[in-house]
C-alpha cells in the first residue's frame, strides 16, 4: 500500500494538524493548548509513503494503519480522530 506525502500533508492539516517549526515535514497535534503528538512526513523524490513510513506515523499518531489511512484520505474525520485519541486516554 502506498498512499501520496503531499495529499497526507494537506489532509492532516485540514484535520488539526499544524507545521512544526524546522527544516522538516514535521506536525504537531494540539488539545487544549497542549502539544499531544509530533509526526514526521517524508517529502522524498517519489511522494509516496509506503507500507513502512505508513506504519511509522501511525504509530505517531496513535493509529493503527487502517485508521491511518482513513485520517489521510479524509473518511476518518477530525472529530472521529479526537473522539479516538480521547478514548486512549491519549489528550491527557
Amino acid at each position: 500500500m502506498v498512499i501520496d506525502s503531499q495529499k497526507t500533508y494537506k489532509n492532516l492539516k485540514k484535520k488539526g494538524f499544524y507545521d512544526a517549526p524546522g527544516d522538516h515535514m514535521f506536525l504537531e497535534y494540539f488539545y487544549e493548548g497542549k502539544l499531544v503528538l509530533a509526526t514526521k512526513i517524508s517529502h522524498g523524490a517519489s511522494h509516496d509513503l509506503n507500507d513502512h513510513l505508513i506504519g511509522k506515523m501511525a504509530n505517531q499518531c496513535k493509529l493503527d494503519k487502517k485508521d491511518f489511512v482513513d485520517l489521510a484520505n479524509c473518511p476518518l474525520s477530525a472529530e472521529e480522530y479526537l473522539k479516538k485519541l480521547i478514548d486512549k486516554g491519549i489528550t491527557k
